[in-house]
Order: structure tokens, then sequence, then C-alpha cells
């Protein structure tokens, strides 16, 4: 099985997608991560927006950023793909094969679960005391 890497990282969503336009263009299967928590998160945080592709894909797909003269990445994104590294998906490993946009939906959703469990707990507790 061929892994992913990460060939670009961008701070716009709209520059991602036109990269990943172009090597779809040339036949280069990508993907585009992270583009709803950049939309929705903004500038507030750098999540960056990242191409990605198979890594056998790598040696055309940069000859095209250059031919296109996109910035090369460099050694650092050039690693094997490890996931995100938020902080939270550290403390809890089970996140980390997820993207980032699903790791925000599966803690809202614990943390909604959690919230609706106690309030019922409570709600329990209370027609008790009361009656």
């Amino acid at each position: 099985m061929d892994r992913i890497v990460e060939i670009a990282n961008f701070k716009q969503t709209d520059k991602a997608e036109m990269l990943a336009s172009l090597l779809r263009a040339e036949g280069i299967s990508c993907y585009v991560r992270n583009v709803i928590s950049s939309n929705v998160f903004g500038g507030g945080v750098d999540i960056g927006v990242k191409v990605e592709l198979l890594e056998n894909d790598m040696p055309r797909a940069l000859e095209i950023m250059k031919a296109y003269e996109y910035p090369l990445p460099d050694e650092l994104l050039l690693t094997e793909y490890q996931g995100d590294d938020t902080k939270l998906a550290d403390r809890m490993p089970f996140l980390r094969r997820f993207a980032f946009e699903t790791q925000i939906t599966i803690i809202i959703v614990l943390t909604l679960g959690l919230l609706a469990l106690m309030i019922y707990l409570a709600s329990i507790l209370s027609s008790h005391g009361t009656a």
C-alpha cells in the first residue's frame, strides 16, 4: 500500500484547491485536507490547508509544481504522514486517525452527549428529592 504524503500546505483554501485542480487535470489523484476547519476558523488558527497524494505520484507532482512555479515542499513535508499533531489528539490517541474536522465533530458529539446525560441525571435526582 502506498503512503500518503503532504506535498503542499497553504493558509488559503483557494490556493490549495487551485493546486489540487491542476494536479487532477494532469491525472494525479490528490486530496485537500482541512478545508472546512480552515474556513470555519479563518485566520484565527493556523491549521493550514494541505494537499496530499500518494507517494508514488510525488515525482510527477513536483515536476508540475515546478513548471507552474508553485513553492516546492521542504524535507519535513516529504516524510511519512503521521496525522494532525494537535494536543487533544495526543491525549486521545483514537482521534489521531481522523481528519481535524472529524476530530472536532467527535469531541463536540461526546461533549453534548455527556451534557445531556448530566441534565437527565440531574432531573431524575431533583424529581426524587421533591416527591
